[in-house]
């Protein structure tokens, strides 16, 4: 590939020395078979595309169809991850490019090259046998890549930090514990449980379905109406046994599950907060004793519904809070906002008394200390505290921007000025949003697949 390329990484996915980014420099993937790339714009594309006539260049629309609830930028969902997969796979194993190097290439826009290095992560882990450090190690080892953190749904300054690799971590610790299969996953039904005019859910493990409350008429606070009857079907189908309600009552009857056959459960906590270590208990004492699967909503079905199955997860699973909040995105766009991703950390930390979480006055001054908690910090504590009831000394705090409560499936909020695309950057190329992933073949000598 001449000077332009990186010569191959340790296969064995032990320290790569760091070689620099630079845009259309090309760095190699794996088996001297697939490579990567930045373009900093479509005439960039098309010289380099035409100076190798032997490389075969592709790209796709996935890395550039997240749909922002607010100053998000993915992780993609892991229906869109699967797709992904098969595209990159489709080109690495197709009969007549067998004998030439495959080449993905991105625009230079860092949450696009971010989303493409995740995306690619992910397809080494699932068709390469590859560990998440070991993918990860391949885009690490470049310096200068534009990589960025992912966030939160909202538009206030984040201020906690997932990584790549802790998505990746969290994806193989729940494909470890059977969870999901990305390479049978079923894409068909993951879309059509979710965001639908009837229901908007997801299976985020075999205990758990998170979604949306529904709603006899709609409201202010819930413009989309999905009525209780149009889940019941569905959460025998899945298994379900319990309902647990997060939000305020009043949008539905709490009757209609229990009619249909279901045990419904009342935890309400205020939205966009932290729960009580008692919710906490009572939350995990219902998961307990459930015969079936538990659904959980919240009116989103997103902050405080992703917060208590990450409680869960945490404390019956291994998952650290980093690993959980990063695995809940890729099954559920948008879960756990603000304050609650701090939570996770002191539940990841904490001690249990039963199904309560309990932590040190230490640990609650750590957390709580400076801006992880918005600006805001934990009760004072005095020196001798030895150990407390993480209901003592949490608080709850809110969060700026659209509430756990947004209507999802109008997710068009006022932007700031100059936004575009969803992040804030035009793209170089227009390839659209639609998230299927139609491919963007080479053009320029290069013929598409099949020819």
């Amino acid at each position: 590939m001449g000077d332009q390329a990186t010569p191959p990484p340790d296969e064995a996915g032990r320290a790569m020395q760091k070689v620099p980014f630079g845009p259309e420099s090309m760095f190699h993937l794996v088996r001297d078979k697939l490579y990567f790339t930045v373009h900093e714009s479509e005439e960039s594309t098309v010289e380099v595309i035409c100076g190798l006539p032997s490389l075969f260049f592709f790209s796709s629309t996935i890395p550039e169809s997240y749909a922002p609830f607010c100053d998000d930028f993915g992780p993609l969902d892991i229906s869109l991850v699967v797709r992904f997969c098969e595209e990159v796979r489709s080109k690495v194993e197709h009969p007549s490019l067998a004998h030439r190097r495959v080449v993905f290439y991105t625009p230079l826009v860092p949450e696009f090259v971010t989303n493409s290095t995740t995306l690619l992560c992910c397809y080494l882990m699932l068709f390469e046998n590859m560990t998440p450090e070991g993918a990860f190690a391949r885009f690490d080892r470049i310096a200068g890549l534009p990589l960025l953190h992912y966030r939160d749904a909202t538009y206030r300054m984040p201020t906690f930090h997932l990584t790549i690799l802790d998505c990746l971590k969290g994806l193989r610790r729940a494909m470890d514990l059977a969870w999901v299969d990305p390479i049978g996953f079923d894409i068909e039904a993951y879309c059509a449980y979710y965001e639908s005019e009837s229901h908007d859910l997801n299976v985020v493990s075999p205990h758990f379905v998170a979604f949306a409350c529904p709603a006899d008429e709609p409201a202010a606070d819930l413009p989309v109406a999905r009525s209780p009857r149009d889940h019941i079907g569905l959460f025998k189908e899945l298994g379900v046994s319990d309902v647990v309600r997060l939000n305020e009552a009043g949008h539905y009857s709490d009757q209609e599950f229990v009619d249909g056959g279901f045990k419904h459960h009342d935890l309400e906590f205020e939205d966009c907060t932290c729960p009580s270590s008692d919710v906490v208990r009572r939350f995990l004492d219902i998961c307990d004793a459930a015969e079936g699967a538990v659904a959980v909503h919240c009116l989103a079905g997103l902050g405080r519904t992703g917060t208590l199955i990450g409680c869960h997860m945490i404390k019956h699973h291994g998952f650290t809070a980093a690993e959980c909040i990063g695995y809940l995105r890729l099954m559920r766009p948008g879960s756990v906002i603000g304050s609650q991703q701090h939570f996770l950390q002191l539940i990841q930390d904490c001690q249990w008394h039963g199904n309560e979480p309990v932590a040190s006055g230490a640990l609650l001054r750590k957390v709580g200390d400076g801006a992880c908690w918005n600006d805001q910090t934990a009760a004072p504590l005095s020196p001798d505290t030895q150990m407390s009831s993480v209901s003592e000394h949490m608080v709850a705090l809110a969060v700026d921007g659209p509430r756990d409560d947004s209507d999802r499936s109008q997710r068009s909020p006022p932007r700031p000025e100059g936004w575009s695309n969803g992040n804030g950057v035009e793209n170089f190329e227009s390839h659209g949003s639609d998230g299927e992933g139609d491919e963007e073949e080479s053009a320029a000598g290069v013929p598409r697949e099949g020819q």
